[in-house]
């Protein structure tokens, strides 16, 4: 009778020990840098999910589990036990956060992207960036990342983005016009900031193409913008003219000195395949689609004719533009 109730004990026990748990209530815990397995426990216990300490340390203790322990987010089950509980952290089964970076957008919007998300310090994402000269690098896509994930890895888990989509035949091309990835993703951070149709992508990049060969100034407004330091929806005289920066491509010649932005796969394939064009010139309509030209005349009514439908808007200067 003794035998008996021991086996049964000891199955009770066992199913006790490591039953899932399928509660229907749960509880959110967040491991951050510098946790230790109690640390972790205290905060098991003050979310109601662990009643007493021992089996969650007698396991972390068996299973060598206290520098396994993942960082991140977790949402467990308040019926969940300590073996399992333990398991999810040291497989780090943790709950992700979904962040878009869309096309174009500079380091400083991811930033605030991240921030917003709460994935990790914005001002220090961006020294990152900066110290790494990441700009242009951080492949646009949806991310899921973890909670309290280092500035450093979310910078880098996006540059490993780019990295596989970087191919072989990609580097050949640009090798072929005496380029390298800096100066294609170079032109391709200016285009993806310019297209709004991105059909167009091709057709801008020829632009700019033609002006790089003929060595005449690529002037391209966003290259101001980002000198400025944001994303200014209409410039002014002064800004082309007074804004000292070597991103100004009003006032120094060929490729800024890097990305103003972080472009996509199209964009890229556009710096690197252009169409075959002769046009110099383009200037936007109302929706963002370019009129191209070969020739400063040509171009010169076109600005005029759109300036004339819509009073009001800004003159170009007296210098020949790529764009208005």
């Amino acid at each position: 009778m003794i035998k008996r109730a021991l086996i049964v004990l000891l199955c009770v026990s066992g199913v006790w020990a490591f039953w899932p748990g399928a509660g229907i209530k749960y509880a959110v815990v967040d491991v951050r840098s510098g946790m230790t397995a109690r640390d972790v426990l205290l905060s098991l216990q003050n979310e109601k999910l662990l009643s007493v300490p021992y089996p969650f340390l007698l396991w972390t203790r068996l299973r060598g589990a206290g520098p396994r322990l993942k960082l991140g987010r977790y949402r467990l089950s308040l019926g969940r036990s300590s073996f399992w509980i333990i398991d999810d952290l040291i497989a780090g089964r943790t709950l992700k956060t979904s962040v878009v970076v869309p096309e174009g957008f500079a380091s400083w919007q991811i930033a605030d992207r991240l921030v917003e998300a709460k994935v990790c310090d914005g001002d220090q994402f961006k020294r990152v960036v900066a110290a790494e000269k990441l700009e242009g690098f951080l492949f646009p896509a949806t991310y899921d990342f973890d909670f309290g994930i280092d500035p450093a890895q979310a910078a880098h888990l996006l540059k490993a983005n780019f990295d596989r989509r970087w191919t072989p035949e990609m580097e050949s091309q640009a090798a072929s016009m005496g380029w390298g990835k800096r100066e294609t993703v170079t032109l391709a951070s200016i285009l993806e900031r310019e297209a709004v149709d991105r059909a167009e992508l091709p057709t801008i990049s020829s632009v700019y193409h033609n002006r790089l060969k003929r060595k005449i100034l690529l002037q391209a407004d966003p290259t101001v913008q980002f000198a400025l330091g944001y994303w200014k929806s209409r410039l002014t005289y002064d800004d082309y003219r007074k804004t000292i920066s070597p991103y100004n491509t009003y006032l120094h010649a060929g490729l800024p000195p890097g990305p103003i932005s972080n472009p996509g796969l199209d964009a890229i394939k556009a710096a690197l395949w252009p169409a075959q064009t002769e046009y110099l010139y383009f200037v936007a309509d109302d929706e963002g689609k370019h009129t191209f030209t070969t020739n400063y005349r040509d171009h010169t009514n076109k600005v005029n004719q759109r300036n004339k439908k819509n009073q009001g808007t800004k003159r170009i200067p007296t210098s020949k533009k790529g764009r208005s």
